[in-house]
């Protein structure tokens, strides 16, 4: 086998993580100036991948970070479903009421996190052929290289145009592919989106064609894949490539049922979770406060509050578990008497660690995935087989519901129920605001961001943020790289605009 030395400082960078399990990638850090003789056995890759799933604990995705920034809850306070409360602790105040940002005021850190995780998947990749052929090399390297493209779609879908956005969108500024592993290299963008693309499906295909389908949440199988999969399509308005991927996920794997909806929430089921992060340790982050903190109303304090009109949407009749695991009205004692409506999907946490705010972070649900295949059903004509997925969904979710819808009434359906669904979740009403302005949708779904007009409060007093519209047009809709990066990596450029 071959022989691999690994830089400390490399591997210092490759370490930074929290612990999670007695199988986490080298917990005893090397003391000595070189680690020799890594990545040789099946220990030492099990090892390495569970330590690029550590990597999602860090900043910018589930590191629960003072600055309400992470993945949980920026694309959110970007959006229009929740408003930035003053009575918190003004967390990512400018780009939450008006966009502002740019290269030297960032609004999170995503960037530099995700490529330290695809620098672990890349480690992976690069001495995957120590492993004697076989299920376990497959799988690890199946693993590594649906991490590398999932990562690389974030950042994609986060600094640059989601193809679907704009005429231009495919010929458009892209984002590095690092698709080695090469100490100190300093990696520009690629030539543009479509290339981008293009090797995010490479990855996610051959990656595919090396996993199997455990059921197990907390590692990526062939079903996250897939689904991942129908996601890129979308995004790249191929849908008939996303019914291809989705259909399957779909028939495989049924959504959390409407009475174990809140204790999904509360982490004492993974039902219809396709991917997770899970947070099980007294010290774990409590991803939770991104939103606020406490749980009475003597001890909540909000960082952001559910929008009156987002929260008006949800029928207290017809839909009680989803909306009592959604949002939750208090009257906290910091509020001065007026209600407020908290999100509550973090609230609880998870009772293996008893600490409010402490929960899995889930990054992909079947949820999505119904709504992913229910949407490209009917932009490709299917209109009847649209219904009959986006039912299957609400099935689990009313006790009673009208139904029967035609025409545009289904695709609004769609985008009401993707939109309540997902809320707070991975930022996805941001995604869709932004991906569907170059699609053959109705006029108001591509208007950009029109906010509410109304204030944190339950009435809908309060502080208004200045920013209530979003152009379909803005560079705010791709965030800018913080100017160190940029200072540090004489190939790298700012994202346009900025």
């Amino acid at each position: 086998m071959k022989k691999i030395k690994i830089t400390f400082l490399a591997l210092s960078l490759l370490l930074s993580f929290n612990s999670c399990s007695d199988d986490d990638i080298m917990q005893d850090s090397p003391t000595g100036i070189a680690v020799e003789n890594f990545y040789q056995t099946p220990a030492d890759f099990t090892r390495a991948i569970l330590g690029v799933y550590q990597g999602f604990k860090q900043s910018g995705y589930y590191a629960a970070s003072n600055g309400s920034s992470d993945i949980n809850v920026l694309g959110d306070i970007l959006a229009d479903d929740v408003i930035f409360n003053t009575n918190g602790r003004q967390a990512n105040r400018l780009a939450s009421t008006q966009w502002e940002y740019d290269g030297n005021m960032t609004p999170t850190s995503k960037y530099n996190s995700s490529y330290n995780i695809i620098m672990r998947a890349n480690l992976i990749l690069a001495n995957i052929d120590n492993l004697p052929d076989g299920d376990f090399k497959r799988q690890i390297k199946g693993e590594a290289l649906a991490l590398r493209a999932l990562v690389h779609l974030e950042v994609a879908r986060t600094y640059a145009k989601i193809p679907t956005q704009s005429a231009d969108a495919l010929s458009s500024q892209g984002i590095p592919y690092v698709d080695k592993y090469i100490p100190f290299e300093s990696p520009g963008r690629e030539e543009n989106v479509k290339v981008v693309y293009d090797k995010i499906l490479k990855d996610f295909t051959e990656a595919l064609s090396n996993l199997n389908t455990s059921t197990g949440t907390d590692r990526i199988n062939s079903n996250t894949v897939q689904a991942l999969l129908a996601r890129t399509y979308l995004y790249l308005g191929n849908y008939t490539k996303v019914i291809e991927y989705a259909q399957p996920v779909v028939n495989k794997v049924n959504p959390v049922a409407k009475d174990q909806l809140l204790n999904m929430w509360k982490g004492i089921n993974s039902n219809g979770v396709l991917f997770e992060i899970p947070f099980v340790l007294t010290n774990d982050p409590a991803i939770g406060v991104s939103y606020s903190q406490g749980t009475s109303n003597a001890n909540i304090n909000m960082e952001y509050s559910v929008d009156k009109r987002f929260y008006e949407l949800f029928n207290p009749t017809t839909e009680p578990e989803r909306m009592s695991a959604s949002v939750k009205l208090f009257n906290p004692d910091n509020a001065n008497g007026k209600p407020t409506i908290a999100v509550n999907k973090y609230i609880s946490g998870n009772p293996a660690t008893n600490i409010p705010g402490v929960n899995n972070g889930r990054y992909l649900r079947v949820e999505e995935t119904i709504l992913d295949l229910a949407e490209a059903q009917y932009l490709s004509g299917d209109q009847g087989g649209a219904l009959v997925t986006l039912n299957k969904l609400r099935n689990n979710r009313y006790s009673s519901y009208a139904g029967g819808e035609t025409g545009v009434a289904i695709f609004d359906a769609i985008i009401l129920e993707r939109r309540k669904e997902l809320a707070f979740e991975t930022g996805d009403r941001w995604f869709t605001l932004k991906r569907l302005q170059n699609v053959n949708v109705p006029a108001q779904y591509k208007n950009g961001i029109q906010r509410s007009g109304n204030g944190f409060y339950a009435d809908g007093s309060g502080s208004v943020p200045v920013g209530q519209t979003l152009t379909p047009t803005s560079h705010k809709w791709q965030l800018p790289i913080d100017q160190g990066t940029i200072n540090r990596n004489p190939n790298m450029t700012q994202t346009s605009g900025y």
